[in-house]
């Protein structure tokens, strides 16, 4: 390779090392990897960066392309900071796709890359290797194939754009709303003397604030409302917010609403005014409505928007335009920083709310009282299910909570259907302990768990998923990670024999049909025998089968106690069918 040089003083650097010191420039702690052919210029520019006693990015290599995707988004989630990650070719990018999906829509930044060649050995460029054009090439590159559901994707056309394109990239993850950028880096422009060095320093963007003169009319119509809602998904991500959220929902006699998929642990569920998961009670009353950093705060979008309320919308990307439809209409539709606007507005509100303050005390008393007796229904219910066989979930998951609350431990959850119970059931659960996994498909979860993990080496990290998502993850290279790093985490799969949620698919479409009079479930049966824990121990990890509910708690102390010594744990939990409960729930929401 006639062009290879060094970093050395005096020396040029070739383009992985601008690359590199491009990602040191913008704090960059971390490159998850799934490995190809193209990153030996990479990983020669780490050596040197090792060598020389440089700090940088610490290298992370990841044996699936779905895994390196999940950990690189757990990771940026749970840290806030930029992440890595590197896949092989147009090969590595479509495995990895539905991750870069996934950080699209949960607004994560990452920075994903994956090499190409443009020269495919002719000429000087012999050393590339034959694989290049022989099944490694595709029209448009990889960067093509990523263009729908990134901020950015694009190809190098000249070794002279490799410095300024990845410092840009780097930028466009980070600015809001933040999410993955992808570059694609041909193999010469790597390896081959850098045209250009590194910009210096960085260019961190800074957080949109919104409006003054909006939030002031926000305020406004938080302090007149005589039934005022807020619905929040993601206002969480920064566990700061949920207490200042608590006091805007206190000060202006508020419901909150976590909608359906919420992101984070946003308001606490034990807390008087949580109104639970669907707004549908709450719609026909409103007279003002704060969508707060939220996405699909009802649906049908358009029938079930409330006909008596001015609805305020409050985020940095409130119209969501990459989406390719979005119902949702607002009347004031406020752009910027959610949680500085969440700050704004409480100095805002002590103003707007003079000689308000009564009723707003006693709308708080009201909601308070009817959502204690609703949550005292349920645990009632819940506690109840104790000795039932196979494991009712209601009953799992008020023993899970207990353990994971004891244990200070993250949860991470890439479930449907055993969500929404656990939702309604784990009302202690604590801000910042909670990631779902789920918005941008399944099969990633063991992965953003693992990324919550090195984001927090400390603290127990527990991911649940259900069997059929267990069956779509990379398991054994997750459990790879896990030993070869010591990164100890708990993988619980909820099993219920089933793709439950396509079984309810078919129950709710065609309650009289010949599927259901004869049993006959297309696309939803899994066997239901399997022992899926059993795969923990190929790592030397611990694996237990759990099918009698007193042995829950015991079982995952047990887990827990293996992530003590260092070793992966495996737990595949026997459930009933959550359908049985959750059915005339899901009725009733629909028919509000």
């Amino acid at each position: 390779m006639a062009a290879e040089k060094g970093s050395k003083k005096g020396k040029t650097q070739s383009g992985a090392e601008v690359f590199l010191e491009i990602l040191r420039n913008y704090g960059v702690e971390y490159i998850f990897s799934s490995p190809g052919s193209e990153w030996p210029p990479l990983w020669e520019a780490l050596a040197v960066q090792k060598a020389q006693g440089i700090d940088g990015p610490t290298y992370i290599n990841i044996r699936h392309e779905d895994t390196a995707a999940g950990v690189a988004i757990g990771y940026a989630k749970a840290t806030g900071k930029l992440a890595v990650c590197l896949v092989h070719a147009s090969v590595g990018t479509l495995h990895a796709a539905m991750g870069i999906r996934a950080a699209h829509f949960e607004k994560t930044p990452v920075l994903f890359c994956a090499g190409e060649s443009v020269t495919f050995g002719e000429g000087d460029g012999s050393w590339v290797g034959a694989q290049w054009g022989r099944y490694l090439a595709d029209y448009g590159g990889p960067a093509r194939l990523v263009e729908p559901f990134t901020k950015a994707s694009y190809g190098l056309p000249t070794p002279n754009t490799l410095a300024g394109a990845t410092h840009r990239a780097c930028q466009v993850a980070m600015n809001a709303p933040q999410g993955p950028v992808f570059l694609s880096l041909p193999f010469e422009y790597l390896a081959q003397s850098a045209v250009l060095p590194a910009p210096p320093g960085r260019t961190m963007p800074v957080a949109a604030q919104v409006d003054p003169a909006g939030l002031a009319e926000a305020a406004k119509l938080l302090a007149e409302a005589q039934s005022p809602l807020i619905i929040t998904e993601n206002i969480g991500s920064d566990p700061k917010a949920v207490a200042q959220l608590i006091e805007l929902a206190e000060m202006t006699g508020s419901v909150v609403i976590e909608s359906q998929q919420p992101g984070y642990i946003n308001f606490p569920r034990n807390h008087d005014l949580h109104g639970g998961f669907a707004p549908g009670p709450y719609l026909a009353e409103t007279d003002a409505v704060l969508l707060l950093d939220c996405i699909v705060p009802w649906y049908p979008p358009s029938a079930a928007h409330p006909k008596n309320a001015t609805v305020i919308s409050i985020s940095d990307d409130p119209l969501h335009e990459r989406a390719p439809y979005f119902g949702i209409s607002s009347d004031l539709t406020l752009v910027g920083d959610a949680h500085a606007a969440l700050t704004d507005l409480l100095k805002l509100m002590p103003n707007k709310l003079r000689g308000k303050k009564k009723a707003a005390t006693a709308r708080c008393k009201k909601i308070g009282e009817a959502n204690r007796k609703r949550r005292a229904g349920w645990a009632k219910v819940c506690a109840a299910q104790k000795t039932t066989v196979p494991i009712d979930t209601r009953w799992f998951a008020l023993e899970f909570q207990e353990v994971l609350n004891e244990h200070d431990a993250i949860l991470v959850d890439e479930t449907i259907l055993t969500h929404w119970t656990m939702a309604e059931t784990m009302n202690e659960l604590k801000p910042g302990n909670f990631f779902n996994a789920l918005s941008g498909g399944l099969g990633i979860g063991m992965g953003i768990g693992l990324g919550v993990k090195i984001a927090n080496p400390e603290r127990p990290v527990v991911t649940i998923v259900g069997d059929g998502t267990f069956n779509y993850n990379a398991p054994l290279p997750a459990l790879g990670l896990s030993t070869e790093y010591g990164l100890p985490m708990l993988t619980i799969v909820a099993n219920n024999g089933h793709y439950r949620s396509m079984k309810m698919g078919i129950e709710m479409l065609y309650p009289k049909g010949v599927a259901k009079k004869t049993g006959t479930y297309y696309g939803a049966e899994i066997d239901s025998t399997i022992n899926y824990s059993v795969l923990a121990e190929a790592v030397g990890g611990y694996a237990e089968e759990v099918s009698d509910p007193k042995e829950i708690r015991p079982a995952l102390e047990r887990a827990f106690a293996a992530m003590r010594e260092g070793k992966p744990a495996i737990l595949d939990v026997k459930l009933g069918d959550d359908m049985d409960f959750l059915a005339p729930m899901f009725a009733k929401i629909m028919q509000e």
